[in-house]
């Protein structure tokens, strides 16, 4: 391959970007390896982002460098959706205007070439660019074009975004005796490189690398056998310093001075199945709900969601607003994000419709009551990023004149075809209206970019979770300004949500593993052979590329592991082990300090009695956040097994009022330890020998409690801990 060009499209597309330095150096890294590296379908080079953190940006600089490089075609694979193929050639043509204009660059979407004749000689002569959606039609087409044309003679680069999609496949198929068959797309993938006979090379982008690291050494399926993928370079995408993603919604959403830990806002599971339910003979939901939309227990938290929307825009359309003629009007969106069922989406969006139009009825008197509670918890918020909140009289002017003028757009979005309909110029989800309400499904997830989102319902609650699928639906990671944060809310329920901090958790741990052993200059096998391990065996978390979170517990050093969401038995029932668990503490701690060292087994006997007093019940609103043992144990179990010792530190505090809920009932509380007294004290105990934190909690009524003590538990991993993930499934 040639040395690059003083001035070429490199150049151009960094420049006209104005690309940080990290980014070219990214840019640089992958192209200068990807021509060094002999990369296929089976040791490609893997780019690992974030989602929404700018992976489409650098693969479009390094296919720049490439051509500069002497790569003459470009493949683009993304995920099986009309939608998504649009935004990419808008963004590609948008990014590379000047090279198309000046005829040094083309870029088609293959299945709409009309014929081969389009690849004339001249054209073959410039920079081709073809885009095809990973769906067998494309795939075939893309095929017969390098097989009818001579395009199989140039040099080309294969570019497959969103890697984990179809790439590294296997379809369910329940006639297949082990349930699964190789997928067609990547048989088809294989076969198109057969057919290049010039430099190709493969380059995988993906947020999720699940599959392309956590694979087995060998596999058979359906009596065929398989090799396992190894990537043969990976670089890591970082992003850029305006990021947010789960460290924001699920870490620093613990610490309760910061305006993360108001983000979470709660949704009880029947409303979730009441908002999913799909009637046999109706259209539309109870019309008993629909009539009282103000005021029905059934759709709590819907309601608050919306008006909570109206009120966040409020805020930051009046912080926006200089009163300038060339200032453009702030505008912001919200994504119902709950069901996959077109039926319920016109259902939701008859909904949305109905609350908007009974709130444009109010009088202003009216409106600013019903909106007054909602502004006092967007205050706390907005108050913790440090900024200047406008009077409540002024949003709810903002809020009853944009009702009245009509501002507010609701959209269903149900099928590829209506995102593509609403698609800007650069590819990105576009915003007609200060006040933007989406409703829609798949539609929605994977790709789709959504500017301003300061309000996400999700209810996609499936009884087991696929992580790969569930973390790419979160919409609102990406770029996020700290004043639309103050005023974000995520409404999903406490399960849905603990599955979610889970699923971030060990996409982290996988990521820093990889990141640590390619700093180290040691393999990716090395780096995932003992990353997620069941006791007595390590196992392969997926099926075999899908990783679900159901019992799925991540730990590190100096992780936090307790339970969340539980109540108390009634005190008839718990006193008594209260009193064993206080006789333990006093006959062992002494007066002078909060610790003291305890056998291990006798601390495992400890966690049992505390499990015993805790109970999970519909009424209780925890259904499905029961307190799993085993992971606790396992990793007690591992903490010790590195320490040699057969002890823990227990750290214990009385007279705690930890209250059930926080922020007035918007979600469980998840932090009884004080981080700034509690868990520093313990982080610095353990260093090889794990703390639990014993918090006797007076479980007051007044705090959501039985009137009765119990202990919370906190498990504080030690210094040394490796990442590990316990898995049951």
């Amino acid at each position: 391959m040639k040395n690059p060009p003083t001035e070429g499209f490199y150049k151009f597309i960094t420049e006209k970007r104005n690309d940080s330095e990290e980014l070219k150096k990214v840019i640089l890294e992958v192209s200068d390896n990807l021509v060094k590296n002999n990369t296929d379908d089976l040791n490609p080079g893997i780019l690992l982002g974030l989602i929404q953190s700018g992976k489409t940006r650098a693969f479009i600089g390094i296919m720049a460098r490439c051509f500069d490089l002497g790569y003459d075609v470009a493949v683009v694979f993304t995920k099986n959706s009309v939608a998504l193929v649009d935004q990419t050639i808008k963004r590609l043509k948008s990014e590379f205007d000047m090279p198309i204009e000046k005829n040094k660059l083309y870029v088609w979407d293959v299945i709409r070439l009309q014929n081969n004749e389009q690849l004339t000689g001249y054209v073959l002569r410039n920079k081709i660019i073809l885009v095809v959606k990973k769906e067998i039609n494309n795939l075939e087409k893309l095929n017969q074009l390098f097989e009818d044309t001579e395009l199989k003679n140039k040099n080309v680069l294969i570019i497959d975004d969103e890697a984990d999609q179809a790439s590294v496949s296997f379809m369910p198929d329940k006639e297949a005796d082990d349930g699964f068959e190789f997928a067609r797309i990547a048989t088809q993938i294989s076969l198109l490189r057969q057919k290049m006979v010039e430099k190709n090379s493969y380059l995988q982008v993906t947020a999720t690398p699940y599959s392309l690291y956590l694979q087995p050494e060998e596999l058979a399926v359906n009596g065929e056998e398989f090799a396992p993928l190894r990537p043969a370079f990976t670089h890591i995408l970082y992003p850029h310093e305006k990021y947010v993603g789960g460290q924001y919604y699920f870490e620093e959403s613990q610490d309760g001075h910061s305006p993360a830990s108001y983000i979470h806002v709660q949704v009880d599971e029947e409303e979730l199945s009441f908002l999913n339910s799909v009637p046999r003979r109706a259209s539309t939901y109870d019309q008993r709900v629909l009539d009282n939309v103000l005021e029905s227990a059934r759709i709590e938290s819907f309601r608050t969601s919306i008006i909570n929307f109206l009120v966040g825009g409020a805020v930051r359309k009046l912080q926006e607003d200089d009163g300038g003629f060339w200032t453009k009007d702030y505008q912001c969106s919200f994504v119902m994000h709950t069901s996959t069922t077109k039926k319920v989406h016109g259902m939701q969006k008859e909904l949305v419709e109905c609350l908007i139009q009974k709130l444009a009825e109010l009088t202003a008197d009216r409106l600013r009551e019903i909106l007054r509670d909602k502004y006092h918890n967007f205050k706390f918020s907005v108050q913790a990023a440090g900024l200047v909140i406008p009077s409540l009289d002024e949003v709810t002017k903002e809020v009853y004149n944009s009702l009245q003028d009509k501002y507010v757009g609701i959209v269903e979005v149900n099928s590829d075809n209506q995102v593509v309909e609403l698609l800007g110029e650069d590819g990105q989800l576009r915003l007609d209206n200060p006040y933007n309400i989406f409703v829609g499904g798949q539609s929605l997830d994977r790709g789709i970019t959504i500017d301003n989102l300061i309000g996400f319902f999700y209810g996609r609650s499936p009884r087991r979770f696929q992580m790969d699928t569930v973390l790419q639906h979160s919409r609102m990671y990406g770029s996020r300004s700290p004043e639309d944060l103050a005023v974000t809310r995520l409404y999903t329920s406490a399960r849905i949500y603990e599955s979610m901090r889970s699923m971030h958790h060990f996409d982290q741990d996988l990521r820093n593993n990889v990141e640590r052993h390619i700093k180290d200059g040691r393999g990716i096998k090395e780096a995932t052979a003992h990353f997620i391990a069941r006791e007595g065996s390590t196992i392969i978390p997926a099926g075999p590329n899908k990783l679900r979170a159901s019992n799925l517990t991540s730990f590190r050093s100096h992780s936090r592991l307790l339970p969340i969401g539980f109540q108390t038995l009634p005190k008839t029932q718990i006193a008594q082990t209260v009193k064993d668990i206080d006789q333990v503490i006093k006959t062992n701690k002494p007066d002078s300090q909060p610790y003291f060292k305890l056998q291990l087994a006798s601390a495992k006997k400890l966690l049992e009695k505390i499990h015993a007093t805790f109970v999970y019940d519909k009424r209780f609103n925890n259904k499905g956040l029961d307190w799993e043992l085993g992971p606790f144990f396992y990793a007690l179990d591992v903490a010790i097994s590195r320490s040699g010792k057969e002890e823990v530190y227990i750290y214990y505090k009385k007279s705690r009022t930890t209250s059930r809920y926080k922020h007035n009932g918007a979600s469980f509380s998840d932090a009884p330890d004080d981080g700034r007294t509690d868990l520093p004290e313990s982080r610095g105990l353990a260093q090889h020998t794990p703390v639990i934190m014993l918090l006797r909690q007076e479980g007051r009524e007044q705090d959501g409690w039985r009137g009765t003590p119990f202990y919370w538990p906190v498990i504080v991993m030690p210094a040394n801990t490796p990442n590990y993930v316990y898995c049951e499934d």
